[in-house]
């Protein structure tokens, strides 16, 4: 409480302060990307004052240089601070390159002939090419905050620190904290390559698990009215139409422990982008602090209430959001805890509880979240990394993805067997499994998804956009943190990546045909798309191998197609029957069913 208190009468402080202000100071070139070094002017409207500035990062002081006239942003203006060789990890981890790639930070203030502060304080960044900073087309993201914020033995977030115990070292340190009282104030930027972008101050605290104690270390940035801006607003994503955020995920490139490619999370995303789950929107970036070249980043939405929100337009009153299949993440969880504890003791062959199932867990989003998990092979999944999200009381729950950094490494991985043998958090997926409609509709949903958004082609046209946006940058994340350990490790493992792609599913209908065609004694169609254009897909759901006539008949009654075939389950078939537009009826066995050709 006594930590909160301080954080709101800092708050206080410096609203009470702007009314003292009086003056502006003004930069004649914004922050952003360019090309060669330019000369920087900056003014101010009172000409009474003065303007002070740093090129650390830190807020301007009595004690910091005046500003005189022009200033020429070369390599002159870096910072002197080397913030980049304090060890702020494990000491047994941390990695001293020789130098760094820099850009220019400048932070401007007015001041009165008392030599006080008058103005609010203004902040840009220059990342100049020919000084030796190329972010080869990626955006960039930098952060300038006072250096004894991250950095202070004591209350700095960013290190070891006084909380740091070597007889648990990973578990231990200021960058383990949480809550507010860790939060930093920082000034953040983000420019697109044409120089759009935003310009705000924030609060920032360390992210993740691991990720908090690595050197490239995950992050959160929070806005909040007491630093000027409750959001950010910023269309950050140009697949998304959210423009309002509270807060983001800053996921570091070193949090790809299995391939050291760097994008595992972020192509995870992209694929659960087109499904039907609560996806969250991701970009590369580059980030900076201080000017200091921190590395490659992917900048994300973060999977919480105002995911939600702003997503559903859902009231922040009425979330509920579970972590870990029942530990409280948010809101009020008395629904969720209600319904693990009937699902664990149900029996979804009987019509009365697989009823009650569906109405309470959204299945085709849980069946997309399954194969999601599933077929990428998820190597840190299902004992973590699960959040499932409830609108309101009453509404049903729906899975939330995030943090893929375990995917797409081990094409031969039985994910669906370790999904179903991980003690209390296979619970939920294993009654599910006990429902014949369940296992059907899984079975069909994976041989769409076989055919599209886990198709070779689409994952390998993921991979190239991954391949093309980060290449030119990997060898200066590799120079900074020797993460990846070497530039043959990062083609070697993106090669790895497309094999997965091109092979997994000839592993894991091996799963599918273990898991989900077992005790069937029944023969099951069902055809997709429907309307249809060219081709046709059907998926047979049998106890053994079948074959099958397929027959489509005109309004007439008139067979205009047929061709036998045979039926495995959990395999799909593809026809192509050269139909002219209209409607028929297809025929496979006892199964009939209406079907459009447009």
């Amino acid at each position: 409480m006594r930590k909160r208190f301080c954080f709101i009468l800092f708050a206080m402080l410096i609203v009470f302060g702007a009314k003292a202000q009086n003056d502006t100071v003004l930069f004649s070139v914004q922050g952003g990307i360019y090309d060669n070094v330019f000369a920087l002017r900056l003014s101010n409207t009172n000409p009474q004052n003065h303007i002070r500035y740093t090129t650390n990062g830190s807020c301007p002081t009595a004690q910091s240089p005046r500003y005189e006239g022009a200033m020429t942003l070369n390599a002159s203006m870096f910072s002197k601070s080397n913030i980049y060789t304090i060890n702020n990890t494990i000491p047994s981890q941390f990695y001293l390159p020789d130098d760094i790639k820099r850009g220019i930070v400048i932070r401007a203030a007015a001041f009165d002939q008392n030599d006080s502060c008058v103005s609010q304080v203004v902040s840009n960044s220059y990342f100049i090419r020919s000084l030796d900073c190329d972010l080869h087309g990626m955006p960039v993201l930098s952060i300038m905050a006072d250096s004894l914020s991250l950095f202070d033995y004591e209350t700095g977030n960013f290190i070891p620190g006084a909380l740091y115990d070597p007889a648990d070292s990973t578990h231990t340190g200021n960058y383990r904290m949480k809550g507010i009282e860790w939060e930093r104030q920082i000034n953040m930027e983000f420019y697109e390559p044409d120089n759009t972008g935003i310009n705000q101050l924030c609060g920032m605290r360390t992210h993740g698990n691991a990720s908090r104690w690595f050197q490239q270390k995950g992050m959160k940035l929070y806005a909040r009215e007491e630093y000027g801006k409750k959001h950010f607003l910023f269309r950050f994503f140009k697949d998304s139409p959210i423009v309002k955020y509270k807060n983001f995920c800053l996921h570091p490139y070193r949090c790809s422990n299995w391939l050291q490619m760097g994008g595992t999370d972020y192509l995870s995303q992209k694929v659960a982008g087109k499904l039907n789950i609560d996806a969250m929107s991701v970009r590369q970036t580059v980030v900076f602090i201080n000017g200091e070249y921190w590395g490659i980043y992917t900048l994300e939405e973060s999977a919480d209430e105002h995911y939600l929100k702003e997503h559903y337009n859902a009231d922040l009153d009425s979330i509920a959001i579970i972590k870990y299949w029942g530990v409280p993440n948010y809101g009020d969880i008395t629904e969720w805890r209600s319904f693990y504890s009937f699902i664990s003791n149900a029996d979804l062959t009987q019509p009365e509880d697989s009823a009650y199932a569906f109405a309470h867990m959204d299945v085709p989003s849980f069946i997309d979240y399954i194969l999601l998990e599933t077929f990428t092979a998820n190597l840190d999944w299902p004992g973590n990394n699960v959040k499932i999200g409830q609108l309101a009381p009453g509404r049903p729950f729906r899975m939330m993805f995030y943090d893929g950094d375990g995917c797409f490494s081990r094409v031969e991985y039985q994910a669906l067997d370790h999904a179903l043998h991980s003690g209390g958090n296979s619970v939920v997926l294993s009654h599910f499994l006990e429902n014949k409609e369940f296992r059907f509709q899984l079975c069909k949903r994976y041989n769409e998804l076989s055919h599209t958004y886990f198709g070779y082609d689409f994952m390998k046209s993921l991979l190239d956009e991954y391949r093309q946006l980060v290449e030119g940058e990997a060898e200066d994340q590799y120079h900074r943190f020797h993460f990846p350990w070497s530039m043959n490790r990062w083609f070697t493992d993106m090669e790895m990546a497309d094999e997965f792609m091109r092979r997994r599913h000839e592993y894991f209908i091996e799963e599918i045909r273990d898991y989900l065609a077992v005790g069937e004694t029944s023969f099951r169609v069902a055809c997709y798309p429907n309307p249809f254009e060219d081709e046709i897909h059907l998926l047979g759901w049998t106890d053994d191998v079948k074959a099958q006539e397929v027959a489509i008949y005109d309004v007439m009654g008139r067979k205009v197609f047929s061709e036998t075939c045979t039926f495995d389950s959990g395999e799909g078939i593809i026809l192509k029957p050269h139909l002219t537009p209209g409607v028929y009826m297809l025929r496979v066995g006892s199964h009939t069913e209406r079907i459009v050709r447009y």
